[in-house]
């Protein structure tokens, strides 16, 4: 990886593009599964000791962890977005570079 300006650059050598995309979408899958659920059980329900206080640990977590857009729920789907940029990414650049090798093999046919 060469980090340029505070732009970090993924350096991957051609034939090794379909491993290392299916490592991304393998992590992509498993992030997705595990937001699916953290989004229907990662939220407190009901105060556990029916007290105030505990409502009010509950409203603060749910608040600042799971509705934040700042918080570490939204972290974590912007996380797993990046995975699948990144994926989608190298399945582009894996299909321009079989299309590219394609046509060279053609002219290289040709001659």
């Amino acid at each position: 990886m060469i980090v340029d300006r505070g732009v970090a650059t993924l350096r991957v050598e051609p034939r090794a593009i379909p491993a290392v995309r299916a490592a991304f979408e393998e992590a992509a899958a498993k992030a997705g599964k595990l937001l699916d659920r953290l989004s229907s059980e990662g939220y407190l329900g009901e105060p556990w000791l029916g007290d105030e206080v505990s409502r009010e640990v509950r409203d603060f977590y749910n608040r600042h962890v799971m509705d934040s857009p700042t918080g570490p729920y939204a972290a974590l789907v912007a996380y797993h977005a990046e995975l699948v940029n990144i994926r989608d990414a190298l399945l582009r650049t894996e299909q321009e570079y079989r299309r590219v090798e394609g046509e060279n093999s053609e002219l290289w046919g040709r001659r």
